[in-house]
């Protein structure tokens, strides 16, 4: 009898340890969002090594490690080994629901004592073999090699319950749940988003407020039909691997939304894309996207203060496109588009290398509708320059003029003309340019741009070679993405945007200076010497990179503290005459960005659609 009993014990024993394979399938059905970690261990070597390499840059190289190190083996005995958090939604008294937040990791014995020392000793609850006690406005407990908290009483309960092996429903046994997390896989690091369970919770909160709930529910059942989405990354020596499911409702209200979600098609547009684009990504376009989003911009367009959508039309003109568009659509980076993000000059500098395609089904309708269209929208765009001018120019709006960047005076006089300046040369150029090639509209921002997309003797992206090796398959596709190995960023680029964007060169900042009414400052006290040596940092400086002279910082956090005991003490700014220490440490920082973007080495991305679900698998290439 004994012997029975005994295994009966461990027969019971052994199906509980079963159930706790994964912490997930203990979390009650209907989570709203998950975020998961599964034997991420690689994952957080991988991340600290970077950190630990941009901190040995900054603060030496043993005290860098030994920063980083000790979290990093806390985070790895815990996160690393198993971890979810869940966001469920839990019925209060009057029939509300509230959003409520339920953790649980595994912890080996560091991790275990860091998390233990931050719990307060205090008699709680017990469920099984689980105990748990009220910590601040949570409730948490650390048994059987596991740490878990959650606000809600009752929440954690149910947890603990389903740990001990009752009977309730789980997550893992939900549909919604399985179908998108099996489409990803297992990952070291991943998420699951419900945007119906959500929807459904929406839905009821607004049941309960008078005229809200027909105002909003075109909001509520696009997100139903959203359904569910899950998606994960897991790294490895050559970068990363990702993927993801979005497994759209078939039930929901929102049809275009779902018939625009589930296409797909065969794509072509890679053989007239320049083959040194820097990044393209073709998606498959319905149609009825254009309509679709009309009349969403019909809806915003009462809150549209300069009244671009209504004097563009806009809304009009994408639902007439639906009549001659065809499925595929792509967004491309020419060549040079990275580096002109560093041009910060110029804000507008990256339309000279954006341009977009879409097929075109029925040329002859497209030819006739796009000279409307372009006019229509420049004319738009010219109008809103004009309307904004006007609007920083009300007496109404003083308040906020006195708060935008180069109009710190109060309104008016120089103030405003530095607004309008700001205006003229964020809007001022811009113009929607257009052509047709073979059988797609491109269109840009930029004439320079358009006129390289329609270079007919540049070689196509489908004659790459690394495209090619790439294995992109093209058609039955629900888009795919293709980025390169793009050219390295010095130190020394990035370092001059850095100096120009704060105005060392006499750009904005010495703009923004100008315009700045010191009416309400008392400058009398003011040390002329600082303000001296400040404006005389160098716009470029005089090494760059890693090569450039710097000031080492020999002084830490109780220099710093020092400095806050007095605060009228003056300061020796020999040092900055020549502008070497700041730059010095611009330097630095530029030199550790350039090198953690340097390591990117481009990527791929590759969607399909089977039934209501969208599949993608990403491919990151990253030198860690």
């Amino acid at each position: 009898m004994r012997n029975a009993l005994l295994l009966t014990a461990l027969l019971l024993g052994s199906a509980s340890t079963a159930r706790a394979a994964s912490l997930a399938e203990g979390l009650p059905a209907g989570a709203l969002l998950t975020l998961e970690t599964k034997n991420a261990g690689g994952a957080i070597d991988r991340f600290a090594g970077l950190l630990t390499s941009a901190a040995r840059g900054v603060v030496g190289e043993e005290q860098g490690g030994q920063m980083i190190g000790g979290f990093q083996q806390i985070l790895k005995g815990s996160l690393g080994q198993e971890a979810v958090a869940g966001v469920f939604s839990v019925g209060n008294a009057g029939g509300t629901f509230s959003p409520e937040l339920l953790a649980v990791s595994k912890v080996d014995k560091l991790s275990g004592e860091f998390f233990a020392s931050m719990m307060d000793p205090r008699k709680g609850a017990r469920v099984g073999n689980y105990t748990f006690s009220r910590q601040g406005d949570t409730f948490a407990g650390m048994a059987g090699g596991l740490v878990y908290v959650s606000t809600n009483k009752d929440l954690l309960m149910g947890y603990l319950g389903r740990l001990s092996g009752k009977i309730a429903p789980r997550l893992m046994n939900s549909a919604a749940y399985t179908v998108p997390k099996r489409a990803t896989g297992p990952q070291e690091l991943s998420m699951f988003l419900n945007f119906s369970a959500t929807a459904r919770v929406i839905r009821g909160a607004l049941g309960k407020a008078i005229m809200l709930p027909r105002l909003l529910s075109p909001i509520v059942d696009a997100l139903d039909t959203l359904g569910q989405y899950s998606a994960g990354f897991t790294t490895t020596a050559a970068g990363l691997t990702a993927a993801s499911a979005h497994a759209a409702n078939a039930q929901g209200k929102d049809k275009p939304l779902y018939r625009m979600l589930t296409d797909s098609t065969d794509f072509t547009v890679q053989d007239i894309i320049p083959a040194d684009a820097e990044s393209v990504v073709a998606s498959a376009c319905h149609p009825e996207s254009g309509a679709y989003l009309g009349r969403w911009l019909t809806r915003l367009d009462l809150f549209d203060p300069l009244g671009f959508l209504s004097d563009s039309q806009l809304a009009s003109h994408l639902e007439r496109s639906g009549a001659w568009l065809g499925h595929e659509c792509a967004q491309v980076t020419l060549a040079g588009g990275m580096k002109s993000g560093l041009d910060v000059s110029n804000p507008l500098a990256g339309l000279d290398y954006t341009v977009s395609y879409q097929r075109v089904a029925d040329m002859t309708a497209a030819q006739a509708q796009m000279p409307e269209y372009a006019a229509s929208v420049n004319g738009a765009i010219a109008g809103a320059a004009d309307s904004l001018k006007t609007l920083l120019n009300s007496d109404s709006l003083g308040s906020m003029g006195r708060r935008l960047p180069g109009m710190a005076g109060a309104a008016g006089g120089p103030a405003l003309d530095s607004g309008a300046k700001m205006v003229d040369a964020a809007l001022g150029k811009l113009k929607m340019v257009y052509a047709f090639r073979g059988d797609y509209l491109i269109t840009a921002f930029s004439q320079t741009a358009l006129d390289a997309a329609l270079d007919e003797s540049a070689a196509p992206l489908a004659q790459d070679a690394g495209f090619m090796a790439a294995g992109i398959e093209p058609r039955f596709s629900a888009g795919w993405t293709y980025a390169p190995n793009p050219a390295d960023i010095s130190g020394e680029d990035l370092s001059a945007a850095i100096l120009s964007g704060m105005g060392a060169g006499g750009g904005m900042m010495d703009d923004q200076m100008d315009d700045m009414d010191t009416t309400d400052m008392d400058t009398s006290n003011m040390d002329t010497e600082v303000m001296t040596d400040a404006a005389a940092v160098p716009a470029t400086p005089g090494k760059s990179g890693k090569d450039r002279a710097t000031t080492p910082q020999t002084g830490g956090m109780e220099d710093m503290t020092d400095m806050g005991d007095d605060m009228d003490m003056t300061f020796d700014d020999s040092d900055f005459g020549d502008g070497e220490m700041m730059s010095g440490i611009i330097g630095t920082v530029s030199d550790l960005m350039a090198d953690l973007i340097n390591r990117y080495d481009g990527q791929t991305v590759q969607s399909a659609v089977q039934g209501n679900v969208i599949t993608s698998k990403s491919s990151v290439l990253y030198r860690w």
